[in-house]
């Protein structure tokens, strides 16, 4: 049983917490080579390359295809074209490269350092400002955020998520419908949240279609521009891009006998409108409709257990719950996704408990990437993909207790 903290502090650690997480990232932004690690390969090298086409006049979503929400391709977009106003830009060995990779990390760390400051202030107001304070001195010295926040585009979406979460907390529902659609403009991932949001406004429907209308309308106001300037072509197959995509990475990638990464084609292949729809793998064993009914009937029932839908404990746990189910449901699993995932797991268990769990998941996730790909060992892909899904599945069953079992006011 792990030790109830009492005597809560008074006082916010908050700005020395902030002062040394930023200083840190900083000074890996300048001496950190983002070649990567073992195998010298980060995203941004695949963002970098994306952009270079359009030295050639094409754009995502008005005359080539993405795989990527607009916010994602436009972040990459931007960094691109400012350093390419004072350089002439090379291939990947460039100086040129050298200085888009710190210019996006530096976009990110803007990101990375409000989702610290947004976990601080919603572990405030679920919890106490002890556990805030101690849940943000974790998250600052964790090797997964520092690895991630300079190799992807994770702290972005991951920011707009928690600011949807913080917002919905504190009763400002539109704005956290808003900032739920601009997460989900950049990775489509956050959409999980509607679940734990209609959950919480239940059984009152004209709160919960107000907030879906407004996370639908302000995604959809997004691919507007790019319809008008004549690419609704190029946006209906960026979309299709990802439901078409075959799985990988997780336990339905190995039923499928996918064993790849989630390959949607070499960079040169997204001014080809056709090719977006080309599919990398081997089809589903299971019909993905069977899939969706099966999770949408798991979903259904913790939808009607009981909840105290005034609690933010009770929240911050079910939201936890929805996130770990879609994942488990998803064809599809990437190791910078951890960055969404392991906010949630210290939110649930601010305690050594819940540091626990991350260093475990942490242990897998670079087990898969880099150590896995770089021995091209598939038994021992194979076997975090099937680590990682007893993970979630015990963290689940962990997070349930907390929501039907335990006072909310005492954390065991």
């Amino acid at each position: 049983m792990d030790t109830v903290l009492h005597s809560p502090s008074r006082t916010s650690q908050l700005k020395t917490i902030v002062v040394l997480f930023v200083v840190l990232r900083v000074t890996i932004l300048f001496l950190y080579t983002p070649q990567g690690l073992l195998n010298a390969y980060t995203d941004y090298q695949h963002y970098y390359r994306t952009a270079q086409l359009s030295d050639q006049g094409y754009y995502p979503y008005v005359n080539s295809w993405s795989e990527y929400p607009p916010l994602l391709g436009y972040t990459t977009q931007a960094a691109y074209s400012a350093v390419r106003l004072i350089m002439p830009m090379g291939g990947l060995n460039d100086f040129s490269y050298q200085v888009f990779a710190r210019l996006l990390g530096a976009i990110m760390l803007i990101f990375e350092t409000g989702s610290l400051i947004l976990l601080h202030r919603i572990a405030t107001r679920t919890w106490d400002m002890e556990r805030a304070n101690w849940l943000a001195w974790v998250y600052t010295a964790l090797s997964v955020p520092l690895f991630y926040w300079n190799a992807s585009q994770a702290s972005n979406f991951v920011f707009f998520t928690l600011l949807a979460v913080y917002w919905f907390i504190t009763n400002k529902r539109t704005a956290s419908a808003i900032s739920l659609a601009l997460g989900m403009l950049i990775k489509l991932t956050p959409v999980f949240l509607i679940g734990s949001a209609a959950r919480f406004l239940w059984p009152a429907p004209k709160p919960i279609a107000r907030y879906v209308i407004i996370v639908a309308v302000v995604f959809a106001l997004a691919f507007v521009p790019f319809v008008l300037l004549g690419g609704g072509s190029w946006t209906i197959a960026s979309l299709a891009s990802n439901g078409v995509r075959a799985s990988w990475s997780t336990p339905w990638a190995l039923i499928d006998g996918n064993w790849g990464v989630g390959d949607v084609g070499d960079v040169p292949t997204r001014t080809q409108l056709d090719l977006a729809y080309r599919v990398y793998g081997n089809p589903p064993v299971i019909p993905s409709v069977l899939g969706i009914i099966v999770f949408g009937l798991i979903f259904l029932w913790l939808f009607r257990r009981p909840i105290d839908r005034r609690n933010p404990q009770h929240f911050i746990w079910f939201t936890t719950l929805t996130l770990l189910l879609f994942h488990l449901w998803s064809k599809g699993w990437s190791p910078q996704w951890a960055m969404l995932i392991i906010p949630f797991i210290l939110l649930s268990f601010p305690n050594q408990r819940g540091l626990g769990l991350v260093l475990i998941f942490t242990l897998l996730l670079f087990i898969e990437w880099p150590l896995s790909d770089v021995l091209q060992a598939r038994a021992l892909l194979g076997l975090t993909v099937a680590g990682r899904t007893v993970l979630f599945i015990w963290i689940a069953v962990l997070v349930g207790q907390r929501l039907w079992k335990a006072p909310p006011e005492v954390m065991p």
